[in-house]
Formats: structure tokens, sequence, C-alpha cells
């Protein structure tokens, strides 16, 4: 019975195979005859897999954020783009506000606490117990969580309303502008573009163009800037309530020209961490296009989490060393789509071109190539603040390791695929002396092949 049933399945077989050999032999003798060409062959092929493929291929719609991201680079890139920029002053001056009133709020009753356990322990062994003396930190303690819980709910909840309405609104006005007129982002002086934009500028700044590679040139622009780290990732407004940003970090939200920045964190022993101050200039307002750097945070610590339970070592070997990094998106903040974090030791004081944040550096350097970062922004002295180490000495040496090493990442990554790296910013420390800031910034001609122009 099993026989018969195996005889009847490769007679079947056989039928369909004598056809296909029929048709083969046909088309062969076709060409033979120079009946058909291969260009009419080949296109026919084309025609019948791009029909078989859109026949039984699964039909996946575009989701919410893609259909959000296409909306608004076309409104962004039209001459909505000051309208944009006020409503988003808006959302975010409400939202700072809340978060001061908050911090305030949480201040003063920290300090009345502070005053009451003070006053308690005054009285120790007198009119009060260590027993009252942890019944009230408890109670404390339990007040000062809650108000604090109650308040980021509340902001929670303000930046979800904030987010699906700007969303609500970016779609309903694509239809208004975008139909009736087919106008593009305006060309000019950026002061007449934005006039209420309040732009910090920098005390010490210098920028320079060069050239690398040895016949295959390429053009880069070098920018050495002495400044604090969070001027770079400042809030939409600031405290007086002015617009800190000129309309470039919108602009370059979905484009191939986006803006990064390296920012120095130490080794956290048991969870990421990253700068505070950051952070909290990223909570100021809401985040429109991506999750807000808290869920961002707590993803990575949940992917970090999945590496240690799937590898065979021990979570302490498997945390985030020196020379690691994570990245957070973002589009609430003044010079940063991208923000590198890279992983540092500040008990290091020298290092080598093999060292494991050298390296890192080169690793962010490829990133950075392979997702479309046209400028970049790196710590020149792989420190954001000046110490008494940090002798005149040390600083060159320092910025020359730097910046040599960059160089050769620079020029290593033309042979990368993807998009090269049109300007770099060199970051100093803000408090570093204008004496040695000058120093540092006369290597780079010394480094770099810089473009002189030509007398004639």
């Amino acid at each position: 019975m099993i026989e018969n049933i195996f005889n009847e399945n490769s007679a079947s077989d056989e039928v369909p195979k004598k056809n296909y050999d029929e048709l083969d032999e046909e088309v062969i003798t076709k060409l033979r005859n120079n009946e058909i060409t291969v260009d009419e062959t080949v296109k026919n092929l084309e025609k019948w897999y791009k029909d078989e493929l859109l026949d039984y291929c699964e039909k996946d719609c575009p989701s919410n954020d893609e259909i959000f991201a296409q909306y608004y680079h076309q409104m962004v890139h039209s001459s909505s783009l000051q309208d944009i920029l006020l409503k988003e002053k808006n959302y975010a001056s409400k939202i700072s506000s809340f978060v001061l009133r908050m911090e305030q709020e949480i201040g003063e009753l920290n300090q009345i606490q502070q005053e009451v356990m003070d006053s308690k322990i005054n009285l120790l062994d007198v009119e009060t117990t260590s027993d009252d003396i942890n019944q009230l930190l408890a109670q404390q303690y339990s007040a000062s969580n809650l108000m604090r819980k109650q308040y980021e709910s509340e902001l929670e909840a303000k930046k979800g309303h904030q987010r699906n309405e700007y969303r609500e609104w970016i779609t309903s006005q694509i239809g208004n502008k975008l139909m009736s007129s087919s106008d593009s982002t305006p060309v000019g002086n950026k002061a007449s573009m934005f006039p209420n934009v309040c732009e910090k500028p920098f005390q010490l700044e210098e920028s320079f163009t060069i050239y690398l590679g040895s016949q295959l040139k390429s053009m880069h622009n070098i920018r050495i800037l002495a400044a604090d780290i969070t001027d770079l990732c400042s809030p939409l407004v600031n405290e007086n309530n002015e617009l800190m940003i000129n309309g470039n970090i919108q602009l370059g939200v979905y484009s191939s020209s986006l803006c990064g920045i390296v920012v120095l964190v130490p080794p956290g022993k048991s969870q990421v961490s990253a700068n505070k101050k950051i952070i909290r200039n990223a909570n100021l307002s809401t985040e429109f296009h991506f999750d807000p750097i808290d869920t961002q945070l707590e993803s990575i610590q949940d992917d970090l989490k999945k590496i240690n339970e799937g590898s065979s070592e021990t979570s302490m070997s498997t945390r985030l060393k020196p020379g690691d990094f994570f990245i957070t998106k973002h589009s609430n903040l003044s010079q940063a789509h991208l923000i590198f974090h890279l992983v540092y030791d500040d008990s290091t004081t020298e290092m080598n071109s093999r060292h494991p944040c050298i390296l890192g550096l080169r690793n962010i350097l490829k990133v950075a190539n392979s997702y479309d970062c046209h400028q970049l922004t790196i710590p020149a002295l792989l420190k954001h603040q000046m110490s008494e180490e940090m002798t005149m000495s040390w600083c060159v040496r320092r910025a020359e390791l730097v910046l040599k090493c960059t160089k050769g990442f620079m020029i290593e990554s033309s042979s990368w695929s993807g998009s090269e790296l049109s300007t770099l910013q060199l970051l100093l420390p803000h408090d570093i002396s204008e004496e040695l800031f000058m120093t540092i910034s006369s290597m780079v001609p010394n480094i770099f092949r810089v473009a002189n122009p030509k007398i004639l």
C-alpha cells in the first residue's frame, strides 16, 4: 500500500518536471534561432519576479511613527518652521515652569524636614530616643517620596498630552499648508528667520578648514572651543523663557546631517548612568520624536541585562567598562541629535593610542560614519573640567594624542561605508586658561593639513 502511494507521488512529480523541461528547451531553441534576445528574456523574468513578489509577499503598512516622520519632515522644511518652533517653545515653557515648581516645593519640604530632624537629634536622650528618630525618618521619607511621585505622575501625563496634541497638530497642518503652496525652507540671515533665539556665544573658539588624504583629498571643518558640555546640550528654553534653539536641530531630525556629542560618563557598578545635568535638560521639555531619555536608559539597561544573562561570565565582568559607549537620541536639546555616552575611568592619568577610551573614540567615529552623523563633538582632553593634576605639559600631551588618533581615525573612515564626517568640534573645558587654549589651538595646523589661501 505504502509503495503504491510513493509510486503515485513520483509519477505526479514527473509530469510538471516534463513540462518544465519542454518549456526550457523551447526557450533555448528560440535563443539559438535569434527569435528572442537575452535582454527581452531578462525583462520578462524581472517582471514575473516582481509580480510574484507582490502577490505573495507580506504587505507591511507604514507605522504611525513613520507617517509622522514624513509629515514633520515636509512641514519643517517649509515656511511653517517658525510656527513649529513657536509651538515647541510654548510647550517647553509649560513643562519647564512645572519642573522648576516641582523642584522648589520638594526642596522646601526637604529643608523643613531637615530642620525638624536636626531639632530632634539635638534632643536625643533628653526628650527623644533612637526609635523616635528612626520613626520620624521613615515618615519624612514617605512624605517626600509621595510628593515626588505625585509630581512625576502629573509631569508624565502633561508630556503625554503634549506629545499627542503636537502630533495631531502636525498631521492636521500638513494638508492645510503644504497642499496649498509648494514653498520651501526660507533662506536668509538666521537673525531675521529666528528673531527670538537667544544664542550663547563662546568666548574662546577658533575654526579651521583641513584636507585629509594623500591622493583623493577630502575637506573637513574643525572647530575648537572652550565650553561646558551642558552648554551644547541645553534645553529648548532657558530660565528667562528665551528660545535656545535656532531651528538646525529641527531641520536635521529626519535628515542625513545629524549632530553628535561625546559625553564622558563614569563606569556604573550595576546600572547605566548618564550626565545628570543633561538628563535634567532633556526632561525640561517634551520629547516629541523619540522616547524620553529615562526610558531610553532603562531600555539600554534591559539590553545589558540580557547580554549578561546570556554570557557565561559574571555580571561584574560584562558590565560597561572604560571604552564602551551607549547612544541616546534627542530632538529637544540645543546642539545634539545623538549623545555618545563614553564610559571613562577618571583614575587614568596617562594613556596611549591603544587605551580603551581612545579605541572607544574610534568606534564612535565608525558608528557616526555609518549613520549620517556629519558633525561630531569630542572632548579634546578626554576631560570635561580642569583639575590640579592637569598641568600645561599634561594637557599638551593629551591633546596631541587625541588629535593625532582622531586624524588617523578620520583617514581610516574614508574606507568605511557610509558618509564622511564634515565637521569635527574639539571641546575643551570651560575653565581652561586663554594661554593654554591658544597653545592647543596652535597644534591643529601642525597635526592636520590646513587649507591656506593662495595669494596671487
